[in-house]
């Protein structure tokens, strides 16, 4: 786990715990209500996480440890986003439903683990005290946007909440 250098991540770890937590609660819910609940919220904080990584914290993965793992870390992401939208499309406690969501699980967890054991400690060990401070604010202030833009949708075709990566802007 971060130490006391992951003041800037704070968000981002407190999505991670939120992430398992709702993962734990799809498998074990049993109640169809719950479950499209819980589906939904899971969707909602993966596409929320993953678009606050890309805006914040991958520029600064190209930086330190170069474009191949920004590359990488950008396809977990699409994985994870791919693997939500099937699921969403399965009929719950189904067998491929039950097999997507432990799929996504698995991913979840290595995504959780590579960036909390690897990507953010090298990132704190790379970046200076005002780059960090720079990095929270950035942080905060692009999961609020994030955050209201994905409760007040644009109108169709004007600015999806996940807008794909470019690696050459």
């Amino acid at each position: 786990m971060l130490d006391a250098m992951a003041a800037p991540f704070d968000i981002l770890l407190q999505q991670h715990r939120e992430l398992e937590e709702l993962l734990e609660r799809l498998a074990s819910d049993t109640d169809a209500e719950d479950l499209a609940h819980g589906q939904e919220a899971l969707s909602r904080l993966l596409r929320l996480h993953s678009r606050l990584e890309e805006r914040c914290v991958q520029p600064l993965v190209t930086r330190v440890e170069g474009r191949t793992r920004a590359r990488e870390e950008a396809e977990d992401h699409l994985t994870l986003r791919e693997l939500m939208e099937e699921l969403q499309e399965l009929t719950p406690r189904g067998v491929e439903w039950q097999a997507r969501l432990f799929t996504l699980e698995d991913l979840v967890v290595a995504h959780v683990q590579a960036m909390e054991q690897g990507v953010l400690p090298r990132l704190s060990a790379s970046l200076d005290s005002e780059e960090l401070e720079e990095l929270g604010h950035d942080l905060a202030l692009t999961y609020e946007e994030l955050l209201e833009r994905s409760q007040h949708p644009p109108a169709s075709g004007r600015g999806a909440l996940l807008e794909p990566l470019h690696w050459d802007a």
